[in-house]
């Protein structure tokens, strides 16, 4: 009987995230949703890692659309295959939160993968399109958190709000106090802005617990991660694909 390769996927707000495990290697692979039929191509990448297992596809998303057309493309074309659609019912974490429903099963699945890592009370940062920083207590409960606009959300609001701003296409930059020209103070003030109020949620979560900030365990993640993590204060562990990497320890 044939050992089933089980696929991590993680649906975000611009990109999918994939991961499996082989012989105790991970292998990785993101795909833009605005690249054309990136669905055959999370598919194709799955196959060509599975070494002629079945499929057990485990997905959470915050994009319910892009989910319809990965769900009904492995549907059509690998009837065979497990699909299974995450809730917060599947992760071994309490989520302390108004609606637990309403959770974006992101959240609770890195958080529950930053536990494995790091003894709690801790937070998680996930820098995507949108920033998420989210508290996890001694007692392992999911305690909520905060969400901002990530780096990208603000360059576009900028822009799009404005008749003179342009839109930033590179994060490459370095900040600049005082910034001399137009792209250097958007760089600047952005990355400032989002720095300043991850320092801040931690330092405050750290209050919530009586820990000193300085004491609180930090794991980061998201694809602006490497662009944050030089310049954030607190001492903290930078992991890529935590989603993926803890749906993945959900399956061991």
């Amino acid at each position: 009987m044939k050992t089933t390769t089980n696929i991590a996927v993680d649906i975000g707000n611009s990109a999918i995230k994939l991961a499996l495990s082989t012989e105790e290697i991970i292998h990785e692979k993101s795909l833009p949703l605005v690249e054309s039929d990136w669905q055959i191509s999370a598919a194709q990448w799955a196959l060509s890692h599975s070494d002629d297992q079945p499929l057990a596809w485990h997905i959470a998303s915050v994009h319910p659309q892009a989910t319809k057309t990965l769900t009904d493309h492995l549907g059509t074309n690998f009837p065979a295959a497990k699909v299974k659609l995450m809730t917060w019912c599947d992760v071994p974490m309490e989520p302390n939160v108004d609606e637990p429903d309403r959770l974006g099963i992101d959240r609770l699945i890195s958080a529950y993968a930053a536990t494995l890592q790091s003894e709690p009370p801790l937070v998680v940062v996930d820098a995507g399109s949108a920033i998420t920083v989210d508290m996890v207590t001694a007692d392992r409960k999911f305690q909520g958190g905060a969400i901002l606009p990530g780096l990208g959300m603000q360059f576009a609001s900028l822009a799009k709000g404005t008749a003179s701003l342009p839109l930033l296409d590179s994060r490459h930059k370095k900040p600049h106090y005082p910034a001399k020209n137009t792209e250097d103070a958007i760089f600047s003030g952005v990355l400032t802005a989002a720095i300043a109020a991850i320092d801040l949620l931690i330092a405050k979560y750290g209050n919530h617990v009586n820990i000193a900030k300085e004491d609180v365990p930090v794991v980061l993640t998201g694809g602006d991660a490497p662009f944050l993590s030089p310049h954030l204060q607190h001492n903290h562990e930078r992991i890529d694909n935590l989603v993926c990497r803890g749906i993945l320890g959900l399956q061991s």
